[in-house]
């Protein structure tokens, strides 16, 4: 919980290790998350398909907001950097996902 000053233009967290448990629990997380969006979306969050397909988007939908919700309370109380933070700094440094 000190300031952290890059020592090169690019660095994001302060220690390797660090850098290591936010792509532990990213890649952790969307692997439950990137299903749960598909469907969700897919189906317009329940609102297009068979019937079976809109309830399925529509628990989806919800599965994956309860879950955003609980990381980021979880996030927030270990102190760790928000999710629109971290976006704000990689595309400071050119991220770009659609390359």
């Amino acid at each position: 919980m000190k300031l952290f000053e890059p020592k090169v233009a690019n660095q994001m967290f302060c220690a390797p290790t660090h850098n290591a448990a936010w792509n532990n629990r990213a890649t952790a997380r969307g692997r439950v998350l990137t299903p749960l969006a598909f469907v969700a979306r897919i189906t317009r969050n329940g609102t297009r398909g068979s019937d079976e397909a809109r309830k399925a988007g529509r628990e989806a939908s919800n599965q994956q907001n309860t879950l955003i919700q609980r990381w980021r309370d979880e996030d927030r109380a270990a102190g760790r950097m928000e999710w629109g933070e971290y976006m704000a700094r990689r595309y400071r440094l050119g991220f770009d996902p659609l390359t």
